[in-house]
């Protein structure tokens, strides 16, 4: 590479470097959505760490709010947070563009130099051929790599699970919690008569007893 492009290896070097981090950058971005949208198709056992997070988000909005309006737009806001090494996933796919642009213009500057030198356009084919390979590359394993179209697709299906799958439990248990609640209130209630009972010196075992022996004298 350094003997097609021999005016300045700096550049060169830059140039290389950037455009190799824009393939990295876009690279990350694919693998994190890829993994989330795995994880996203079997939610009943949630392994990945991202969607842990806003499994547990959404519950806690549930209940403190008794209910989410807006699925959608909540799972919109817990993908826009979720983060790979710290940084949000969807700056990467940004990041990868500006790479880009920035290896472009470490090799637009490469061949202004070599113009400034009264340089001829043989010298700086090699650049316009690289700029062209790089953009080919780059917009290819982008199309190939389809994030935005995963992105989409995991939202998708996080809106439907939590609409026709969590909610759903969600109101099963509060409506079970609901019914069971007088029972316990009841049973307390009949603990608190045993202890009282108890305290008294009249065990609670021959009151049942007595009074079930007259109710059956008073029948017969």
């Amino acid at each position: 590479m350094f003997d097609i492009f021999p005016e300045s290896n700096t550049l060169s070097i830059c140039a290389a470097a950037f455009f190799v981090l824009s393939l990295v950058t876009l690279l990350a971005q694919w693998t994190h959505c890829r993994g989330l949208l795995k994880g996203a198709e079997n939610m009943s056992t949630v392994s990945h760490k991202g969607l842990k997070v806003i499994h547990s988000k959404f519950v806690q909005c549930y209940h403190m709010n008794e209910g989410v309006a807006n699925i959608p737009v909540f799972v919109e806001n817990c993908l826009e947070k979720d983060k790979i090494f710290g940084i949000s996933h969807r700056a990467f796919g940004k990041w990868s563009v500006q790479f880009l642009f920035l290896s472009i213009l470490c090799v637009g500057v490469e061949v202004f130099y070599i113009l400034a030198g009264s340089g001829g356009f043989a010298q700086v084919l090699p650049y316009y051929g690289m700029c062209a390979l790089e953009l080919y590359l780059f917009f290819s394993l982008k199309n190939l790599c389809d994030v935005e179209g995963k992105q989409a697709l995991l939202q998708l299906k996080l809106v439907e699970y939590f609409e026709n799958h969590l909610v759903p439990r969600l109101r099963l248990n509060e409506a079970m919690s609901r019914v069971e609640e007088p029972e316990l209130k009841r049973n307390a209630a009949r603990e608190k008569e045993k202890s009282k009972a108890s305290r008294r010196g009249w065990p609670v075992g021959e009151k049942e007893d007595e009074l079930e022996a007259l109710l059956k004298e008073m029948m017969f």
